[in-house]
């Protein structure tokens, strides 16, 4: 098809050159035969035809084609007009010469520049990493006006030995996507989406498809092939999918193995008959049972970052009133988030402290088996922190008690967690009731 191709180029290259050798030929007799006739006014603007014409198809070779046409012009005139040079006739053969050489410079070297812009331009478009196709907007349809080699490549059909046929290139047939097709038709500016080509042999690729409107009813669609970007995204996909469930998995294990040792404990203190000592183990398997439950919140969740933590604090607050032989007849509890999901670095100490300070509440802030209200909240505190407060409606502490040198170990718990883990502070505000309030900067 190259052969072929090249074949093409010089039938059309002796078709421009037949051509300019007939006009030639014209003038040249209608020169001679206006010279035997003395009607010399038209005849010499003949020649502004083979020249002209010349000039645009042949514009490095014009000029000195003008030269030859028109000094032989002047000879065969200073022939006829001889002895009279200086005569109208070979006057006008004369400034006819000077003006065709001049017409002939200016248009060879404006077609020279538009050429060289061309061949610039067909240079960028042929051998362009993208797939280039330029459309031609009908009023009812939309046909292919030009596709550079790239985009034959990318539809499946071999630049040197395949045209971009209608049957081959059509715009329905290469986009089977109407959605797409009208998006292109009907976008006035600059538009980009993703679709999916038909290649010449039934398959299909993967594109990105981007362009814009241009004068004359003409579109311009830049094509990527990103089949490889396609398997890298599915390849991330593929792993990211493998790192869930291994983090699932991490996560149920962890959960696991804190139930054993919850279970471990609960089995040994059933053993102890000291009321205090086995009131230890009952504290310190509560404790594993809240960090148990955020690995379980985790687990169930799509998003291994962060927990639900009001989903979370019910759960935990169901298992203490369980475990303390209460009900949310006898102690109600409101909970109020502003910030309803946190990672794991803000979940585990705030929910350690909130199962010490629940844990204190159900134990000693409702004596006799009175009713109770307790309050939890997590809000946004001035500047870049958070406030979590849990308060409720007890006895309260003493008068002067001081939390921060108290020997209980929930306590110590509750403001090294606040102070060293979290950077935080802990503030117990007056009562009635007791209300604690941890602030704490975000998580860097």
């Amino acid at each position: 098809m190259a052969s072929g191709w090249l074949q093409q180029v010089a039938d059309i290259r002796d078709i421009k050159l037949i051509t300019v050798g007939i006009s030639l030929f014209f003038a040249f007799g209608v020169i001679v035969l206006g010279l035997f006739k003395e009607v010399l006014i038209i005849s010499p603007l003949l020649f502004y035809i083979p020249i002209l014409v010349a000039s645009y198809w042949f514009p490095k070779k014009a000029v000195f084609f003008a030269v030859f046409v028109g000094a032989i012009n002047i000879i065969i005139v200073y022939i006829y007009s001889f002895p009279d040079v200086k005569g109208l006739t070979y006057t006008t053969a004369t400034a006819s010469f000077y003006v065709l050489v001049a017409l002939s410079l200016i248009i060879s070297s404006l077609t020279q520049t538009m050429r060289d812009k061309e061949a610039r331009y067909h240079g960028v478009f042929d051998h362009s990493e993208v797939g280039i196709i330029l459309l031609k907007a009908n009023p009812d349809t939309l046909t292919i006006d030009e596709i550079n080699s790239r985009g034959m490549e990318i539809l499946g059909l071999d630049p040197s030995r395949q045209n971009c046929s209608q049957s081959s290139c059509s715009v329905a047939r290469i986009i089977p996507d109407p959605s797409v097709i009208d998006q292109i038709r009907n976008n006035k500016g600059f538009f980009m989406t993703e679709s999916v080509l038909l290649r010449n042999d039934g398959t299909t690729v993967p594109v990105l498809i981007s362009g814009a409107q241009m004068p004359e009813d003409m579109i311009v669609l830049n094509v990527t092939d990103i089949s490889e970007r396609k398997k890298a995204e599915d390849q991330l996909q593929k792993s990211l999918a493998e790192k869930n469930i291994l983090i699932r998995e991490v996560h149920h294990r962890v959960k696991n193995n804190m139930q054993v040792i919850s279970g471990l404990l609960e089995l040994q203190s059933r053993q102890i008959t000291d009321p205090e000592t086995r009131h230890f183990f009952v504290e310190n398997q509560n404790r594993i049972k809240t960090m148990a439950l955020i690995h379980e919140s985790l687990y169930r969740s799509d998003d291994f970052v962060q927990i639900d933590f009001s989903a979370y604090l019910n759960e935990l607050i169901a298992d203490l009133l369980v475990s303390y032989g209460w009900n949310r007849e006898k102690v109600s509890v409101d909970i109020q988030l502003e910030v309803t999901h946190i990672g794991m670095d803000i979940a585990v100490p705030c929910g350690l402290i909130a199962n010490e300070l629940l844990s204190n509440t159900l134990k000693h802030a409702f004596p006799g088996n009175r009713m109770g209200h307790i309050r939890i909240r997590l809000v946004h505190a001035s500047g870049k922190g958070y406030e979590f407060t849990v308060s409720d409606d007890g006895i309260g502490l003493p008068a002067g008690f001081d939390f921060r040198n108290a020997r209980t170990f929930g306590l110590q718990l509750i403001n090294g967690l606040a102070t060293h883990q979290m950077r935080g502070t802990v503030e117990l505000q007056p009562g009635p009731g007791t209300s604690f309030v941890i602030r704490f900067p975000d998580a860097e």
